[in-house]
């Protein structure tokens, strides 16, 4: 067992010439062979490296062509796979990095000069650098070595290493209400499973399918692009970051067949093909998959009469290894996310774990394939939220018209006052640790206000230490330089803890700060 075989090696014995991946930026097109000859050498070079079976090696990449060659190559040696949102800054790369151990990451050059050499003194575990662009300015650190030098001189030749299904393939931190980030252990199998399921049932697709996702393939979205095109033997387009004009002429260019991306991408990609629509050539696109935050009914119209294509709307998190629930092909539900996918089972619990009937509201468990191992180095949490094969997922809801395996989920709120951002989930309390770096700042409080494009966006609640002067310039800026773009708070607003809302014991009322600013 080899996620890498599963997806990579199968294709290069059956379809050696078929074209594998597009590189959107370049237009250098990688067949499977062409591709496999380069994740080898990169094995080979890990492996010369001393990177070993359950070594953590992190990615620290834009959407590339780089991304899949490293992915596949730590995955082929049977370490685990880190992957970065490449938006993260200084405090968020060196949690993440010493939480888990990583012996090496493999970054672009221009960030890794920007982000990770200034905190290097402070990664003891980390002890290879691998650049990939020009990274001349650095070169009198012997710990950094080049991804093309590396290609180049080691052999294109390497067979996946047979593992264990349960031995692990990724860990993925996802944002908790703790306020530091977790990591979810996905295994071999878990991602093998869901790679069948989404090619074959979820946005099913064959080898003459070409696929374009909106989505980054440092998110839990990669198992629902790049793992299932390469299990079903399709090709995908690579873009390193989503904009509406170059999808749209990246679907006309290579013919592509599915576009995946949040409902905010949707929005955007209508305003731009109506702009100029004989600017395109759509008519191949026919599957269209969305996910990521909660869709509209009438962008989901929108999306069918501008596009014409079938929609499949899916449910899932990082703990799921993405999705959970999703609707059909041309089968939609007004409202709903859909039903299980085949292999997972939905429950409604109250909060003592207690299963409740048909329409009632109470958190959603989920149980399936995907299900990860356990959360890295944190029993506790393993223990509350992954217990006997159901995750726990925070979320409220309830189930309509079936039951367990078939019946309908309709999502209610985010119980842990996640914030969903042009389909970015912010949870606050990490934001409110970071801003709690601010030489100036006491205590912080963040909820996600409206917004007409993005859904929501993060307000701060600033308490700032005694005689301490702050302008909400200085808040963001600090926010922006310290963390990623979309969790930095775009307004800030400074107050004493006697003008915020507060239960009889002190804690902070974060609905009624929202109600304020919705209800103002």
């Amino acid at each position: 067992m080899n996620l890498a075989h599963e997806c990579l090696e199968k294709n290069v014995r059956r379809i050696p010439d078929r074209k594998a991946v597009v590189d959107g930026n370049t237009g250098t097109v990688y067949s499977y062979a062409d591709l496999n000859e380069r994740v080898n050498a990169l094995a080979n070079a890990l492996r010369s490296l001393g990177i070993e079976k359950g070594d953590r090696v992190a990615l620290y990449l834009p959407s590339t062509p780089e991304f899949i060659i490293a992915f596949f190559a730590i995955t082929k040696i049977g370490a685990i796979t880190v992957p970065f949102n490449t938006m993260f800054k200084r405090l968020e790369l060196e949690y993440i990095l010493n939480n888990c151990g990583a012996k090496c990451i493999i970054g672009a050059a221009d960030r890794v000069v920007e982000t990770v050499l200034p905190i290097l003194k402070d990664l003891p575990s980390l002890e290879h650098i691998i650049c990939v662009g020009d990274f001349s300015a650095s070169q009198d650190n012997d710990r950094i070595v080049g991804f093309d030098e590396l290609l180049s001189s080691h052999s294109g030749k390497f067979e996946a290493i047979d593992l264990r299904g349960d031995d692990a393939v990724s860990l993925l931190y996802t944002s908790g209400t703790t306020g530091k980030p977790k990591g979810a252990l996905a295994s071999h199998d878990n991602w093998v499973s869901m790679a069948a399921l989404h090619a074959y049932q979820v946005v099913f697709m064959t080898d003459e399918d070409v696929i374009l996702s909106g989505f980054p393939l440092f998110h839990v979205a990669l198992v629902i692009t790049v793992l299932p095109t390469f299990y079903a033997g399709a090709a995908i387009i690579t873009m390193q970051r989503f904009f509406p004009r170059e999808a749209l002429a990246l679907i006309t260019k290579y013919n592509a067949t599915h576009f995946m991306g949040t409902p905010t991408m949707w929005a955007y990609l209508i305003d731009e093909y109506q702009q100029d629509e004989n600017a395109y050539d759509l008519s191949a696109l026919w599957l269209g998959q969305c996910s990521g935050a909660p869709l509209a009914a009438e962008l989901h119209k929108r999306i069918q009469e501008c596009f014409g294509v079938g929609l499949v709307e899916c449910y899932g998190a990082t703990e799921c290894s993405s999705t959970v629930t999703h609707t059909r092909f041309r089968h939609t539900l007004t409202g709903s996310v859909g039903w299980p996918s085949p292999g997972w089972e939905i429950k409604i619990t109250d909060d003592d774990g207690n299963e409740l009937p048909n329409g009632e509201i109470g958190v959603l468990c989920c149980k399936g394939p995907g299900v990860v191992k356990e959360y890295w180095n944190d029993p506790r949490m393993t223990a509350a939220k992954l217990g006997d094969g159901w995750w726990w997922s925070g979320d409220l809801a309830y189930i309509k018209n079936g039951g367990r395996f078939d019946g309908q989920l309709y999502l209610v709120d985010r119980a842990d006052d996640m914030i969903v951002c042009g389909g970015y989930n912010i949870y606050p309390a990490e934001v409110e640790a970071f801003l709690a770096e601010h030489p100036k700042v006491l205590q912080a409080f963040v909820v996600g206000i409206p917004d007409d494009v993005k859904g929501q966006i993060p307000k701060a609640f600033i308490v700032l230490e005694r005689g301490e002067n702050c302008t909400e310039e200085e808040i963001v800026s600090f926010s922006k330089d310290v963390m990623a773009a979309y969790k930095a708070p775009r307004r800030a607003e400074f107050v004493t803890l006697d003008d915020l809302p507060q239960t009889a014991s002190g804690k902070v009322l974060k609905r009624e700060l929202r109600a304020m600013e919705e209800n103002p």
